[in-house]
């Protein structure tokens, strides 16, 4: 039954490549079907990567899933939404609210497409750039996921170069608006904000927001994309690098992991941290993250607190009434139902 449950999973993303090419290679002759193909692709990836905790994570009622039935392809499949919760609640790895909301605006835009009649679409060069800025957003997001998901889709490495290349045949539908917005562009190098080279269209293009010398939330004006990037030299190789959104990324130069311990203690100002706690400022120490529940990976940067798993920036930290640990969120009720690390006092009677 293993294997079968393999050839599933093997036959699904499979189709999902297929259909993400054909999203890819037809944009330019039929939009309409582009956005169809594509979003189709992303939601069959997301599927497959539920297949590898259980095949009835996929079935829209897990509970009342039937295995010779969905060996049949007889079932109804599990919606984006849910598919989200369940690589969250079961896998333990939530994609993020950034590519979620992408994976949403894409999934709209194809029910759109299905259910309403778009007249002159195929000559419409404003709502292809938007398609086309869907497209690229999109894709950044799954391709980080599948990069992070290496252990269950390394067999389709090929499929996923050759994807990440098409992609970037899209630009050219992006090149009129870039090129329209150079009056914008060299006003904002001139205010001390040089646009960056952005990760989903790759137009130099991304207006900085600077936290502080290391930390920026970019916004493109090509393609809407938003993003938190982090540079910092990589702790394998030394080389300048830039992470773009979460702390899981591949330094451009070694080819070597950089995971959030990694961003922790290139972000940390051990000296002051130092300092601080030995004058006992314990805000100095590092935080837990009520977004991602991350285990202190939160570090502080000045009058700010940055979570180096999901970028996350809050303004302060809150100790845990009942277990003392600080967290980013509201810690008003934390006696009772506890923090990112622990139930309260709730959990403990229950377990008493």
């Amino acid at each position: 039954m293993v294997d079968q449950h393999h050839d599933i999973f093997d036959s699904l993303t499979r189709n999902a490549f297929d259909f993400l090419e054909r999203g890819i290679a037809e944009f330019d002759k039929s939009p309409k079907y582009s956005v169809i193909h594509f979003c189709a692709a992303v939601e069959m990836l997301l599927k497959a990567r539920l297949m590898k905790e259980h095949w009835s994570l996929i079935v829209s009622k897990p509970d009342q899933a039937n295995l010779a039935k969905f060996m049949a392809g007889d079932f109804i499949s599990v919606t984006l939404e849910d598919a989200r919760a369940r690589i969250r609640d079961v896998a333990g790895e939530d994609i993020g609210d950034d590519a979620y909301n992408s994976f949403r605006a894409l999934a709209n835009h194809r029910n759109k497409m299905v259910h309403f009649f778009h007249n002159g679409l195929d000559s419409d060069e404003k709502a292809k750039a938007q398609i086309v800025a869907e497209h690229c957003r999109s894709w950044f997001h799954l391709h980080r996921l599948l990069s992070r998901w290496d252990t269950y889709f390394h067999d389709f490495g090929s499929e996923i170069a050759h994807a990440d290349r098409a992609m970037k045949g899209h630009r050219k539908y992006l090149a009129a608006k870039f090129k329209a917005l150079k009056a914008e562009l060299d006003a904002a190098r001139k205010a001390g904000s040089a646009p960056k080279a952005c990760s989903a269209c790759g137009f130099k293009a991304a207006i900085p927001d600077d936290l502080d010398d290391q930390i920026a939330s970019l916004r493109c004006l090509v393609c809407d994309h938003t993003e938190t990037q982090v540079e910092l030299d990589c702790p394998h190789c030394g080389e300048s690098t830039v992470i773009a959104n979460e702390g899981y990324a591949t330094c451009e130069h070694c080819g070597e992991a950089i995971e959030p311990e990694h961003l922790v203690d290139a972000l940390t100002d051990h000296d002051a941290a130092h300092i601080g706690i030995k004058d006992g400022d314990d805000r100095w120490e590092p935080a837990n993250c009520g977004n991602c529940d991350g285990y202190h990976t939160v570090v502080r940067r000045g009058d700010h607190y940055f979570c180096a798993s999901c970028f996350d920036i809050s303004d302060g930290i809150e100790q845990c009434q009942w277990c003392n640990e600080y967290n980013t969120g509201d810690m008003e009720h934390s006696y009772s139902v506890g923090c990112s690390q622990c139930d309260g006092k709730v959990g403990w009677e229950k377990d008493d």
